[in-house]
């Protein structure tokens, strides 16, 4: 049996550099805006290997955490060796400039658009401050945050009280009535309805100002 010969120090840092091009590949093709940044634990050169006589193959790695692990294999002779990064991702984001109270109104102003560290956000963010004009905080907010989508309330396209048409499809005829909003809605919520002319209550569903679509 051939002797297990130890990696020498120049393969292995091949081995790093072309793992280190592997995640940068991977990365700019996932999130092709944003700036990545790669930090590859060192792999041990105390680790016994035969030496691969075929082109390497790396394992995609899964999950958004900036800690990853993923598999490197050489089909020839066999082996395959895990290898942990960490990894980080840097892009736009809207933040505050200002510190918010709740149930402020967002405007421009208070607005500003920062290169951040995307991989600490748990939730969806934005990248245009004119999305967010006008929706409300749903708590404070201190100066220099990130605003992401759990902090917000969409603007209200309806408002109790407002007079609505009220839109039904029966096969392929669109069929409009006029009616009163029981309560407020955001587009895509469901809300109460009362048709005007029959004095029914129906839910809609809000598509857009002073616009319903019933089931």
């Amino acid at each position: 049996m051939a002797p297990i010969r130890l990696f020498a120090a120049d393969q292995t840092d091949i081995l790093e550099q072309e793992a280190v091009l592997f995640l940068q590949e991977h990365y700019k093709k996932a999130q092709p805006d944003a700036r990545t940044e790669i930090k590859l634990n060192p792999i041990s050169r105390k680790i016994k290997l035969k030496n691969c006589q075929a082109p390497l193959e790396f394992q995609t790695p899964r999950g958004n955490s900036s800690r990853i692990t993923f598999r490197a294999r050489c089909p020839a002779p066999g082996w395959q060796l895990f290898i942990a990064a960490e990894v980080k991702h840097f892009g736009p984001a809207v933040v505050s400039n200002i510190s918010l109270p709740r149930n402020a109104q967002l405007r421009l102003s208070n607005l500003t658009l920062e290169e951040v560290d995307l991989t600490t956000l748990r939730s969806a963010y934005f990248t245009r401050p004119a999305d967010i004009k006008g929706w409300t905080t749903k708590r404070s907010i201190p100066a220099g945050s990130v605003i992401t989508a759990s902090m917000l309330k969409a603007p209200l396209a309806i408002s109790q009280g407002n007079a609505v048409i009220i839109e039904a499809k029966r096969n392929s005829v669109t069929i409009r009535a006029s009616g009163t909003a029981l309560e407020d809605g955001e587009v895509g919520e469901q809300i109460r309805i009362q048709n005007d002319r029959s004095g029914n209550i129906i839910k809609a569903r809000v598509i857009g100002p002073g616009l319903v679509r019933a089931p």
